[in-house]
């Protein structure tokens, strides 16, 4: 087993262990504290190291980085819906936050959309099965739709802070 196949494995059990974990949290009622972005940094990092490591070893197909672009767009977008239909509010001079069914909804066209780009960038280059880049950046993925969604509802918690109104705001 090459360190590629290794990683792959890796990448798969830890990103159904973050999703995992960020799907339960969509459904607990949380205060919403400020934005920790060293932890996005450290999966975006996590995610860019091995996708530089599948660079050197074979390469990416121009087919397979415009999957990833896309991908990325499409998680950008998703954790800016999920941030959008997260009920938040201000009780007692604190500001919460909840999920629910909508961002789980979300979270699974995020997954469908996921996938579904990986597919047709498999296609496009000619490759049988899941593509390699596709499972190298599952990490820069997670970084960047958690890291959207956390800086949408920290923004809008702040808007209804320094609003001092007790709002209850939801797109969805």
């Amino acid at each position: 087993m090459n360190l590629t196949s290794s990683l792959s494995y890796a990448n798969v059990v830890l990103a159904v262990g973050v999703l995992a974990w960020a799907v339960v949290r969509q459904f607990q009622t949380r205060p919403v504290g400020p934005l920790k972005v060293g932890v996005f940094l450290i999966l975006g990092a996590i995610g860019v190291w091995q996708l530089a490591q599948l660079a050197d070893s074979r390469g990416i197909a121009p087919a397979e980085a415009l999957a990833l672009a896309l991908s990325l767009g499409l998680a950008a977008g998703f954790g800016w819906l999920r941030g959008r239909a997260a009920a938040v509010w201000i009780q007692d001079g604190v500001a919460y936050r909840r999920g629910g069914w909508p961002a789980v909804g979300l979270w699974m066209a995020a997954i469908g959309t996921h996938v579904a780009v990986d597919v047709l960038g498999s296609a496009l280059d000619g490759v049988r099965g899941p593509s390699p880049v596709s499972s190298a950046s599952i990490m820069l993925y997670i970084a960047v739709t958690l890291g959207i969604q956390s800086g949408v509802v920290a923004r809008r918690a702040a808007a209804l802070a320094g609003a001092s109104m007790p709002v209850r705001e939801s797109v969805a």
